[in-house]
């Protein structure tokens, strides 16, 4: 009689665990949906939870006044070259307004497409990463064979050129302010896809 019932309970489809089996599968499911990060929807699609250190500004502010600081300290102790100082601000100056066409240009393509690939700059930072390191070596160089008053005067116009540099920086950084405010967007860092390929989220501002 009870093989009958059993046999009968196997044809029905029932099984003393399926409830069990079924319960375990929901707990995966929630487990595995906790894992995945919040989209929101709609064209402006990304993480929910974009915070302040998320934003491509903030990022930019958090290094230039690293930078900053790190120059006004030493050079509070070496002091201030103040010819070299201006060469830097003008150059950097320069520098920016002769980009600044082509960095907004950059936002709103960034605001379209959402992933900036830089791999066409490759060849330009080889260069630069060249240039760099020759001037690296022959102040390196000089500073090895010159005396103590030839070093504190290189030191001193070698930092005080590269801390009016950081003009460029920080005219970047009210650049991105700018296009934000102008168009009512702010820019937040999504993901890195490796070294030359980033993807960003626009939000309209409220």
């Amino acid at each position: 009689m009870n093989l009958n019932i059993e046999y009968i309970k196997k044809l029905m489809g029932w099984c003393p665990n399926a409830r069990a089996s079924e319960a375990r599968r929901n707990v995966s499911c929630e487990n595995f949906d906790s894992d995945v990060p919040e989209r929101a929807g709609g064209e402006n699609g990304g993480l929910k939870n974009t915070g302040w250190f998320r934003k491509s500004s903030s990022r930019i502010l958090l290094v230039d006044s690293f930078l900053t600081l790190t120059y006004l300290l030493v050079m509070i102790q070496l002091g201030v070259n103040v010819v070299t100082l201006l060469a830097g601000f003008f150059i950097s100056l320069t520098f920016f307004i002769f980009g600044w066409k082509k960095q907004m240009q950059r936002y709103d393509t960034l605001a379209q497409k959402l992933v900036l690939d830089d791999s066409n700059k490759k060849n330009l930072y080889k260069k630069l990463f060249r240039i760099i390191t020759l001037i690296f070596y022959a102040t390196l160089f000089y500073w090895i064979f010159a005396g103590d008053l030839e070093r504190n005067f290189l030191m001193k116009g070698t930092l005080s050129f590269f801390a009016g540099g950081l003009a460029f920086m920080w005219l970047g950084y009210l650049q991105i302010l700018y296009w934000e405010r102008k168009n009512h967007k702010t820019i937040y860092f999504d993901k890195k896809y490796g070294k030359w390929k980033n993807s960003y989220i626009i939000r309209e501002r409220k």
